[in-house]
């Protein structure tokens, strides 16, 4: 139970970065990237889940957790670096920013498989996601508002992930 826990909180800080992450450019967020980023969070989740079905045996899960931390600090350094003022973090001369999110994704859904959790697991995850993309996005607007002479206000985001992936190791 305790696990399952870690996990759905691991999957809602994610959509709450990636939601306040999208708040950043000077263009205001489109529903369009909402079911972009869904989409691309369950697809990606799915394919892993699919893949830690067939290497349940082969490797221990305190190595998937490890290897999601270190992919969790790897995308908040990729976002500090990759930040452009008028962009965002998601601009599209940038890949790194999304090549690290999709191996995120994707090492969360291996995760998932490897735990023996299924289908439904992975699409009410999704769903949890959409939800915290949502919340995300209202939470980093407010911030915006409230912080708008502070340029570093975007990247509140990444605290709240550099947080619970600091919990996830423990």
């Amino acid at each position: 139970m305790w696990l399952i826990f870690i996990v759905l909180v691991f999957v809602f800080t994610i959509g709450l970065t990636v939601g306040g992450l999208l708040v950043a450019p000077r263009e205001p967020v489109k529903p369009l990237h909402l079911i972009l980023f869904s989409i691309f969070f369950l697809f990606l989740c799915y394919l892993g889940m699919i893949a830690g079905m067939f290497i349940s045996g082969w490797i221990a899960i305190r190595i998937i957790e490890i290897g999601l931390c270190i992919l969790a600090l790897l995308f908040i350094v990729a976002c500090f670096s990759r930040f452009h003022p008028t962009l965002g973090f998601f601009h599209p001369e940038d890949r790194v920013v999304l090549s690290v999110l999709a191996s995120l994704f994707f090492l969360m859904g291996l995760e998932w498989g490897v735990l023996d959790f299924r289908t439904f697991f992975t699409i009410g995850a999704g769903l949890l996601f959409t939800v915290a993309l949502t919340i995300g996005i209202f939470i980093q607007m407010q911030i915006r508002q409230a912080l708008w002479r502070y340029s570093y206000a975007a990247f509140a985001p990444l605290v709240w992930l550099l947080f619970v992936t600091v919990l996830k190791l423990l």
